[in-house]
């Protein structure tokens, strides 16, 4: 009996995965919830309103100096949407596709703490500028004192993270000479669980934030190895669209 029970506790906590379709959701449901002992506990046991969601990156890049007639520019790809179908039935998937869910959170962490005009900073082109006049610019905008410049050196150190892992990933994606790489990062919030029987959290829609065109920086030859051998590369096009 005691293995019967800490193997279906083991698939309830796991993701998707063919052992949780055979045992079937209602199934799983009903023994982990049930009347008598329910073995699953509140998130409000430890925290009232703990901070629970999802994070989301969307990725393009710029091949040739924005702005410019002739630039290619890619299709907006969806990362993180394609790194959770890659995993879907994976028990054991590789840490490599949480990156970009740190870096979303990250991102979204301290841009939830600026106001209007540095978020539209942070949307703004950062091509032929150096790094540091976006500092400057948010800076100049701060509005919160010492906790306003903590947010923002997080974000500054995330917004240039961010930058390397996408000029890696539009590489291996899109093949060599990317110029500059440009991002949409969203979140969505669990819903609140005396709705969990209403609300899906996937059907919750994301809200995004723009990180604006930013110079690339490419990785040395071992890290663009890694991402080659595991970024899905686009499908061949005559011409990829906006």
């Amino acid at each position: 009996m005691f293995a019967i029970h800490t193997a279906l506790i083991t698939i309830w906590i796991q993701p998707a995965n063919p052992f949780r379709d055979a045992v079937g959701q209602k199934n799983l449901y009903s023994y982990i919830n049930n009347k008598v002992f329910p073995f699953e506990q509140s998130w409000s046991v430890f925290a009232p309103t703990p901070r629970r969601g999802g994070e989301n990156v969307k990725i393009r890049a710029y091949y040739g100096k924005p702005g410019d007639p002739d630039t290619r520019v890619t299709e907006w790809f969806d990362i993180t949407g394609n790194e959770d179908q890659r995993i879907k039935y994976l028990v054991n998937p590789s840490r490599f596709h949480s990156a970009t869910r740190r870096l979303g959170g990250n991102i979204n962490s301290t841009v939830g703490q600026f106001n209007d005009k540095q978020r539209l900073i942070i949307a703004g082109a950062l091509y032929t500028s150096p790094r540091s006049k976006l500092a400057d610019l948010l800076k100049q905008s701060n509005t919160k004192g010492i906790a306003g410049l903590q947010a923002l050196s997080q974000y500054l150190d995330n917004d240039e993270m961010l930058t390397r892992y996408g000029t890696m990933y539009a590489t291996a994606r899109w093949g060599k000479g990317v110029k500059a790489v440009e991002f949409q990062v969203g979140h969505r919030s669990v819903p609140n669980f005396t709705k969990r029987n209403q609300e899906n959290f996937l059907d919750v829609p994301f809200t995004y934030y723009r990180v604006g065109i930013r110079k690339a920086i490419p990785g040395n030859a071992d890290a663009q190895a890694a991402f080659d051998g595991y970024v899905p590369k686009a499908p061949k096009t005559t011409k990829d669209g906006e």
